[in-house]
């Protein structure tokens, strides 16, 4: 699962920083474990995008050490500068690693590769792991409110989907945010409102940043299947764009007796499966509350579970068609 996965980058994070803090006193490697800090931020494709959407800011190793503070920006213009700052030295060699140093005006080499450590590497590696800590808990949320509702609320939902007629996408837009806030995020009924329609979610998870998240209904009955994904998928687009956001959510409440089937997922089968578009990643969960016709018990093993496809990569084409297998 994609939880498991962020806690496997983190860890291995926080140990190319330790490897490059021991190499402060050594010296030598320095430039190697910083070498291999930035290849590893660079081939996860969580940290890179990551990194990618940071504003474009070049550090200047020739100003006086003195004159650092007034030059240094706040907020993510500042991971930017350190950033660059870490491209630099790995892509110019020692000898720029030296250059570093001496700007900070150290009295030897140890404290200032130290030096070094603690302004550009520590504040960046904080800022990366806090952006991942944050996505894995939105996910882990999401994954508990899928098991809630299939678990223990489907007939709930879905007899209250009924009853309202056409507004009950309403009502499971309603019990999600309802959970959402209840599960810590504070503001989950902030829907601003734009010409090319509104976010169904846009809250901060203890932070400003807007969580971009869209909810759908596939209801075959009604003429909703992968068009109404699409749809949602579109919105998510165009918010996450707009504000800058790395992730987009699609929630898909199932009421077919199909389950839903996500082709073309590049998540390599990682829970929930998503797509890459546009240097952002885009993450799809379906809810399946449909009324089963026998307990799972009943059903014949072995025999392959017929599904309703959605294929991802149509869904970027503006293509709203779907298969059933």
């Amino acid at each position: 699962m994609l939880v498991v996965y962020t806690e496997r980058i983190v860890n291995r994070l926080q140990q190319l920083v330790t490897e490059i803090q021991r190499a402060c006193d050594l010296g030598l490697d320095y430039h190697d474990r910083l070498r291999e800090f930035k290849l590893f931020c660079d081939k996860t494709p969580t940290i890179s995008q990551i990194l990618q959407l940071l504003p474009h800011m070049a550090y200047n190793f020739t100003v006086d050490w003195r004159e650092i503070p007034d030059i240094w920006p706040s907020g993510e213009m500042g991971y930017a500068m350190r950033w660059d700052a870490i491209i630099q030295m790995v892509e110019g060699g020692s000898q720029k690693v030296k250059e570093a140093w001496l700007q900070l005006s150290t009295r030897s080499q140890d404290e200032g590769l130290n030096k070094i450590t603690e302004i550009f590497v520590i504040p960046l590696c904080h800022f990366l792991i806090d952006h991942l800590s944050q996505d894995s808990a939105i996910l882990y949320t999401l994954l508990r409110y899928k098991r809630w509702v299939e678990w223990f609320e489907a007939h709930r939902l879905r007899e209250q989907y009924k009853t309202v007629g056409q507004n009950g996408e309403n009502v499971l837009d309603e019990d999600l945010r309802k959970f959402l806030f209840e599960s810590g995020i504070d503001y989950p009924f902030s829907q601003p409102v734009s010409p090319q329609g509104k976010a169904d979610i846009v809250a901060g998870l203890e932070t400003d940043d807007p969580l971009v998240l869209e909810i759908k209904v596939w209801d075959s009955s009604k003429g909703y299947k992968d068009n109404r994904v699409y749809d949602g998928l579109r919105q998510v687009i165009e918010y996450a764009t707009k504000y800058g956001k790395d992730k987009g959510y699609v929630v898909v409440f199932n009421l077919d007796e199909r389950p839903l089937s996500f082709i073309g997922d590049q998540k390599r089968g990682e829970w929930p499966p998503g797509l890459e578009y546009g240097g952002r990643t885009y993450y799809f969960i379906d809810i399946h509350i449909a009324e089963r016709v026998k307990p799972v018990s009943q059903y014949d093993k072995g025999i392959p579970v017929k599904t309703n496809e959605v294929m991802l990569a149509r869904l970027l084409n503006h293509n709203g068609g779907s298969t059933s297998g």
